[in-house]
C-alpha cells in the first residue's frame, strides 16, 4: 500500500507538471507563467505596505509627535512591513500554504516599494507642501506687501489652494493651520488643482531619479564596486531559508540575538525610565562634558564635541562601511571643532557660514569626480540614443536615456510654466541632479542612514548677480528647489530607488528593470494623492499634537516657503542678502581642500581621509552621527586586527542585530502611545532615532 501511495502521488506530479520526486518543494515554482502571477502578487502587498508607510506616517510624526518612522533611508515603517512578511507571514505560509510562500524576488519588489514609498511623508515633501501652500495663502491675505510681491512674481493660481490677495478670504487655509469648526467637512476640492499641477513636477522628478539609478548603478555596482552597506543589510532580512527551515539564516543566529535583545532592552529600560523615573533604572546613553571644557578657548569647541549620544544604528552602520570613510567621518568632526574654537576664539568674528560654503565646494567636487569616474557609463548612455539596440543591456540603457532626457526636459518645462525664468530653471534643475547623485552616492559608500545634502543652494548663485537679473517667480521657485532638493535629500527618491534597483539586479532579470523603475514612479504618484490626504486630513481634524507641543501640526512645514517669502521682498527692495565675509573665497577652499582629499584617495590607497567628511561637518546629522560611528569603527579596527576576517564575518549578524534591535524599540515606543491616546492616557515621546 505504501509503494502504491508512493508511486500514485509520482504519477500525479508528473501529470501537474512538477517534481516527479518523493519530496515536497520548499520554495515556489519559479516558472515564467507563475513569475507574472507572482510578481502582481507581489505588487498588491507592496501596494498594501505603502498604504501602511503613508497613513500611518503622517498620524506617527505630527499627530502623536513621536520619533519619525519614514525619514531615513533605512525607514522604521518600511523594515517594520519586511519584519512582518519575512518572520510572520512566510513562516505561517511556509506550515500551511507552502505554495503561496513570498519569494525573494517578491520580496525584493514589496521592499522596493516601500522604500519609495517613505519619500513621501516626510521632510521632503508631505512634511512640507500642504502646509506651506496653505500657509502662503494665510500670510498674503494678511499683508499687503507680502500680496505685492506674489502679484509681481505672477505665479499660475493652480499652484495654491486658494487665490492670492491680500484681504483674501482664505477658509479652507485657515482650517487647515487651525481646525475645521463644528459642521463643517473637508475642503478636499479645493486641493484638486494643486494636487495635479504638483504632480505633474514630481512626475518629471520621479523620471529623472529613477532613470538616473538605472545609469549609475551598473557603473557603482559592478566597475567601481561600491561597498552598499544597506544593500548587505537588506540581503540579510530577506534571504531565503534553507529547505526545511521557517527563517532566514541571519534569525537562527545566535550573535543576532545578542545584539538585538541587549539593545532592545536599553531602549525598554529608557522608556520606562521616561514613564517612571524613580522605579526603573536607565543606562545612559548620551553624556555631556562641559563642565570639562570651561577654560579658554576650549570652552569655544561646538557643543556636540563634548555632548553626544549613542545611537546603535549609527554604530553598526559604521561596521560595515570602508573604514577610510567611517575615519573620515569622525576625525573631521573633530578637526572642524578646532577650527571653530580657534576661529572664535583668536578671529573674531567668525561666521558659521563659512563652513558651509565649504560643503558647497566639497558638493562641485563631488559631482565632478563621480561624473568623470563614470564617463565611460555616461557616453555609452549617450551612444544608446544614435545606435541600435544588439542586446537586453543595451535597450535597458536606452530606456534610461530617454526617461532622463523626459524627467530633466519635464522640469525645465514645469520651472518656466510656473514663473522661472530660463537660466534659473536650468540652474535649479542642475541643482537637483548634483543633489541627487551626490546624496546617493554617499549613501551607496556609507550606509548611513540619516544624511542630507545642505548646500550647493541656488541663492548663492542668484545673489552673485544683478538684482534686476533676478525675477521675484524666479526667487519663489528657489525656495521650492530647495524643498524638494536639499531639504528633500533626507529621503532622496534617486537613493531609494537605486538601492531597490540593486536588490532586483541580484536577481538577474535586467529585462525587467525599466518596468521596476516605472513601477516605483507609480509609487510616487499613488502616494502623493494617499499622503497627501492623510496629511490634509489629519490637519484639518487637529489643530495641535496630542502631546500639546505643536500647533499647527507641522509647524516647520508651515514656515517652508518663509525663505521665498523673505527674498522676494528683499528684492522688491532692490537687493539680495550678502554674507558679511568673502564668500567665493570660502567655496573655493572648499573645492581646494575636497579636491586635494579625493586626488590623495586615488593616488593613495592607504590615505585614511575622504572629502564626505567635509559634506556631513557641522551639520544636524553629522553632529548626531560622530560618535556612533566613532564607536562602530573602533570596534571594527579591533575586531580585524586581533580576529582577522573570520571574526568580522562572524561579528556581523551581532552588528546586524544592533539594527534590528533598534527598529523593534521604535515600534514598540510607537505602538504604546497608540494604546495610552485609545485608553485616553497622557504619554511619552521615546525617541530611539534622530529626528
Amino acid at each position: 500500500m505504501l509503494c502504491g501511495s508512493v508511486r500514485v502521488r509520482i504519477v500525479w506530479r508528473a501529470v501537474r507538471g512538477g517534481d516527479v520526486s518523493d519530496k515536497a518543494p520548499s520554495e515556489p515554482e519559479q516558472g515564467n507563467g507563475v513569475t507574472g502571477i507572482r510578481v502582481a502578487v507581489a505588487c498588491l502587498v507592496g501596494l498594501v505596505g505603502c498604504t501602511v508607510v503613508w497613513l500611518v506616517s503622517p498620524y506617527n510624526n505630527f499627530i502623536l509627535h513621536l520619533g519619525y518612522v519614514s525619514d531615513s533611508f533605512l525607514p522604521i515603517a518600511g523594515l517594520f512591513v519586511l519584519l512582518v512578511l519575512v518572520l510572520g507571514v512566510n513562516p505561517l505560509l511556509r506550515r500551511i500554504r507552502p505554495r503561496w510562500v513570498l519569494t525573494r524576488l517578491q520580496l525584493v519588489i514589496v521592499l522596493g516599494m516601500v522604500l519609495v514609498a517613505s519619500v513621501l511623508p516626510g521632510q521632503g515633501l508631505l512634511r512640507l507642501l500642504p502646509y506651506a501652500l496653505g500657509s502662503t495663502c494665510v500670510q498674503v491675505s494678511g499683508s499687503q506687501q507680502l500680496a505685492e510681491v506674489y502679484a509681481a512674481a505672477d505665479l499660475p493660481p493652480t499652484l495654491f489652494p486658494e487665490p492670492l490677495g491680500h484681504g483674501q478670504a482664505v477658509p479652507a487655509s485657515d482650517r487647515l493651520l487651525g481646525e475645521l469648526l463644528p459642521g463643517e467637512s473637508i475642503p478636499w476640492g479645493v486641493w484638486l488643482k494643486p494636487l495635479l499641477a504638483w504632480g505633474v513636477f514630481l512626475g518629471f522628478f520621479g523620471l529623472m531619479m529613477v532613470s538616473m539609478s538605472m545609469i549609475v548603478l551598473p557603473q557603482w555596482r559592478h566597475n567601481e564596486r561600491l561597498s552598499f552597506p544597506l544593500i548587505e543589510v537588506h540581503n540579510s532580512l530577506i534571504d531565503t531559508p534553507e529547505p526545511g527551515r521557517f527563517f532566514p539564516a541571519l534569525f537562527r543566529s545566535r550573535p543576532f540575538w545578542i545584539g538585538a535583545g541587549v539593545v532592545f532592552l536599553l531602549y525598554v529600560l529608557y522608556g520606562l525610565n521616561q514613564y517612571f523615573p524613580e522605579r526603573v533604572p536607565a543606562i545612559p546613553l548620551s553624556w555631556d562634558l562641559r563642565q570639562c571644557f570651561t577654560e579658554e578657548p576650549l570652552n569655544y569647541l561646538p557643543s556636540n564635541i563634548y555632548r553626544s549620544r549613542i545611537y546603535f544604528l549609527f554604530v553598526a552602520i559604521a561596521f560595515f562601511m570602508p573604514t577610510r570613510i567611517g575615519f573620515s567621518i569622525w576625525f573631521t568632526t573633530l578637526a572642524y571643532g578646532g577650527y571653530v574654537m580657534v576661529g572664535r576664539a583668536y578671529v573674531p568674528p567668525f561666521h558659521y557660514g563659512t563652513i558651509s560654503d565649504h560643503r558647497s565646494g566639497a558638493m562641485l567636487v563631488l559631482t565632478v569626480v563621480i561624473l568623470w569616474l563614470g564617463r565611460a557609463r555616461w557616453a555609452q548612455i549617450g551612444r544608446s540614443l544614435v545606435r541600435v539596440p544588439a542586446s537586453v543591456g543595451d535597450r535597458r540603457d536606452r530606456k534610461a536615456a530617454l526617461l532622463f532626457l523626459a524627467g530633466i526636459s519635464g522640469m525645465v518645462a514645469w520651472f518656466l510654466w510656473s514663473g522661472a525664468q530660463l537660466r534659473w530653471a536650468l540652474l535649479f534643475v542642475v541643482t537637483g541632479f548634483m543633489v541627487c547623485l551626490v546624496i546617493t552616492r554617499l549613501v551607496a559608500e556609507t550606509g548611513i542612514p540619516f544624511m542630507r545634502i545642505y548646500d550647493c543652494d541656488p541663492v548663492i548663485f542668484m545673489s552673485m548677480v544683478p538684482v534686476a537679473a533676478v525675477s521675484p517667480g524666479s526667487l519663489f521657485l528657489a525656495g521650492v528647489a530647495l524643498v524638494f532638493f536639499q531639504i528633500g535629500s533626507r529621503v532622496n527618491g534617486m537613493t531609494m530607488a537605486t538601492h531597490s534597483l540593486a536588490l532586483d539586479e541580484e536577481e538577474g532579470n535586467t529585462g525587467r528593470q525599466t518596468r521596476f523603475a516605472l513601477l516605483l514612479v507609480v509609487v510616487l504618484l499613488i502616494g502623493l494623492a494617499v499622503c497627501g490626504a492623510a496629511h490634509v486630513g489629519y490637519s484639518y481634524n487637529y489643530s495641535v499634537t496630542l502631546d500639546g507641543e505643536q500647533s499647527p501640526i507641522s509647524p516647520w512645514g508651515a514656515g517652508g516657503f518663509n525663505r521665498s517669502n523673505s527674498l522676494m521682498l528683499s528684492h522688491s527692495r532692490g537687493q539680495l542678502p550678502q554674507p558679511l565675509y568673502s564668500r567665493p573665497a570660502h567655496i573655493a577652499f572648499g573645492v581646494a581642500l575636497a579636491g586635494g582629499l579625493q586626488w590623495a584617495c586615488m593616488a593613495m590607497p592607504s590615505w585614511p581621509l575622504h572629502p564626505i567628511g567635509i559634506i556631513m561637518v557641522n551639520t544636524f546629522y553629522g553632529n548626531q552621527a560622530w560618535a556612533g560611528i566613532f564607536l562602530g569603527w573602533l570596534l571594527k579596527v579591533l575586531l580585524v586586527r586581533y580576529g582577522g576576517s573570520r571574526l568580522y564575518r562572524k561579528a556581523k549578524p551581532f552588528f546586524l542585530g544592533l539594527i534590528v534591535g533598534e527598529v523593534s524599540a521604535a515600534v514598540l515606543w510607537c505602538i504604546v502611545p497608540s494604546i495610552l491616546v485609545a485608553l485616553g492616557k497622557s504619554y511619552t515621546a521615546i525617541h530611539t532615532q534622530p529626528l
